[in-house]
């Protein structure tokens, strides 16, 4: 990839999203299948739609990534593998994983197929991304909770391409690590069914006295418009939008503001965020405003929003009066709306579409901002005094969908086409690459009797390319004087012939074929035999408890941190001299504690 070219990288949960992705500017999309990816939940892809799908992406240089981002137990590995095999042969331009055992395979079994690190890994320091660079993957998806200057000096170190996310839903926990939907309810995020336990309402207790309370472990989404032309500054390869589950409406949007300002900042223009744009982005989805995430150096004290764990809207008022009876409420207008949104209020979450918009007693359609207007047909927990907010709106709806209703991503190519005396026509096609084909017509031209053919009609002819994923750039009509063409439809079969031999020239050139499918066995494996050895870890070490009186235990796990805390040097050593013990180290260690971490080990092994 260009050291220069961010890539935007677009979920797609169905094949609309994925219409509405390419169609708005994504330059590769990244999608599941029904089984073995982390939203288990999602509409996602059949082996059969996946190759309509590779083949829709192909036909619009756009790239598709594959998701087999969970962890796979044995008896799925076939299976996993299985699925891997079709999409190569379908032409997938990458596959993310998260288990290393299945991406070790991949590596080894397709030398030639970018396997990426799925965010699932939680690379979050230069060490942990070298060995995977070692490890033979093309991408690493690095962990969410990494600032631009991490993720600048990670790039800086490495030669394959990283990957961050950009724009989205953000979990509390570090991906890869967090097992609470697990504990809670037996539905693992590492098995793609997380519980999402993080947008629950919580108290937060100090002894007995709640100090807090509300949806305290959910973040706001991520938006990094702000940031753009720093993380393109970084090295970054690739930006990744979060949502496999949204709407299209929703990827059609954030697709093409992003890829708005992607272009603005990679042409180094004067880079300013337009008020509309930003609306839109809180419009088709936000949880009370979007935050820089983990990017800043700074800590985040806007990270969270404890009031409302799911999409929060523009909030277009407050209730000035409400009329019980007649469901009528009066509000000064704060933001456009207009018959067709969808609104809801502060203390009910029932959500409710404007079907009339009044002033004085009159329904009107130029809403007047600042002024009191009145909406019907309203009921619930409604209050003078309670926020009204936008959930949807109509226009911004209709011009999504417009944005990929109609073909909008073409090809240039060139055409030459020859039409000669007693000759049958034919077309020369040829792409920007250097690709070209010729196509010849059943069509015989004959000496014209009264109206001949001119080179303006047959441009005009070729020029109809319609709803098509390419157009003719440049066109050169080789035509003898006087001509008749006996059926002029034969110039549109000829153009109709080209553009699908050249569609299906897109698609063969990324398609694979390989000589086996069952590509691994698992080795037998005796799991019979007895365990006869106690392992234990001390997660929590207490300096008053007599350890001694342990029995049976062969080996213990204590976690670093207590080794580089004096006051419990005694138990330690008393623990050393009577156990097999190991140093039970963090799952994250960022950059920063690297020094630290290592002078605490040194001395462990001095003193121990």
């Amino acid at each position: 990839m260009e050291s220069n070219k961010l890539e935007l990288l677009v979920p797609v949960g169905d094949f609309e999203c994925l219409k509405a992705a390419v169609q708005n500017g994504a330059d590769a999309v990244y999608l599941g299948v029904d089984e073995f990816n982390a939203r288990y939940s999602a509409k996602n892809f059949t082996l059969d739609t996946l190759k309509e799908a590779i083949d829709y992406a192909h036909i619009r240089n756009v790239k598709v990534h594959l998701t087999l981002n969970i962890l796979i137990k044995n008896n799925e590995l076939d299976k996993a593998l299985y699925i891997a095999t079709k999409a190569y042969e379908f032409g997938i331009d990458a596959i993310i994983v998260q288990d290393l055992g299945l991406a070790r395979i991949l590596i080894k079994q397709f030398p030639k197929l970018a396997i990426h690190a799925s965010t699932q890994m939680t690379c979050h320091n230069l060490m942990s991304a070298l060995y995977l660079e070692k490890l033979g993957f093309k991408r690493i998806v690095l962990a969410r909770e990494l600032s631009l200057s991490e993720i600048t000096y990670i790039r800086s170190h490495l030669h394959t391409e990283i990957e961050i996310f950009g724009h989205g839903a953000l979990c509390i926990s570090y991906s890869g690590q967090c097992l609470y939907s697990s504990s809670i309810g037996g539905r693992s995020g590492n098995r793609g069914k997380c519980a999402q336990g993080c947008r629950l309402p919580y108290e937060l207790l100090e002894d007995t006295t709640i100090i807090d309370k509300g949806y305290l472990l959910s973040p706001r989404d991520l938006c990094s418009l702000e940031n753009l032309p720093t993380i393109i500054d970084s090295g970054t390869n690739s930006l990744k939008i979060e949502g496999r589950m949204k709407s299209p409406d929703y990827v059609a949007t954030v697709t093409r503001i992003y890829r708005k300002y992607i272009n603005k900042a990679l042409k180094k223009e004067s880079y300013q965020i337009a008020t509309d744009d930003k609306e839109s982005l809180l419009q088709v989805f936000n949880r009370g405003g979007f935050s820089s995430g983990h990017l800043e150096d700074t800590p985040n004290h806007e990270l969270i929003f404890k009031e409302k764990p799911n999409h929060m809207g523009i909030c277009i008022g407050q209730v000035d009066h409400f009329s019980p009876t007649n469901g009528h409420i009066a509000f000064h207008i704060k933001h456009p709306i207009e018959i067709g949104d969808t609104i809801t209020f502060e203390k009910e979450p029932t959500k409710y579409t404007i079907s009339e918009i009044m002033q004085h007693k009159q329904n009107i359609k130029e809403i007047p901002i600042g002024e009191k207007i009145e909406i019907g047909r309203m009921k619930g927990n409604i209050h003078i005094g309670d926020k009204i907010y936008k959930l949807t709106s109509k226009s911004l709806s209709s011009e999504a969908l417009h944005s990929y209703a109609k073909e909008n991503k073409k090809t240039p190519l060139n055409a030459i086409l020859e039409v000669h005396l007693n000759k049958p026509i034919s077309l020369k096609i040829s792409d920007e690459q250097g690709k070209s084909f010729t196509l010849v017509s059943e069509e015989i031209p004959e000496t014209s009797i009264n109206h001949p053919i001119t080179k303006e009609r047959l441009e005009a002819q070729l020029n109809k390319t319609g709803n098509v994923p390419f157009y003719f750039k440049n066109i050169i009509i080789h035509v003898d004087e006087n001509l008749y063409i006996p059926h002029i439809s034969s110039i549109n079969e000829l153009r109709r012939k080209a553009m699908d031999t050249y569609s299906k020239y897109l698609c063969s050139g990324a398609r694979k074929t390989i000589n086996n499918t069952l590509l691994y066995h698992l080795p037998e494996t005796n799991y019979s035999h007895s365990f006869d050895k106690v392992c234990v870890l001390l997660n929590h070490l207490h300096k008053d408890f007599d350890y001694t009186k342990l029995t049976t235990i062969d080996r213990l796990y204590i976690p670093l941190k207590y080794f580089g805390d004096v006051q419990y040097k005694d138990t330690l050593s008393s623990l050393t001299e009577n156990f097999s013990t190991y140093i039970y180290l963090p799952s994250v260690m960022k950059a920063n504690y690297r020094n630290l971490f290592k002078n605490v080990i040194e001395d462990c092994l001095e003193t121990f």
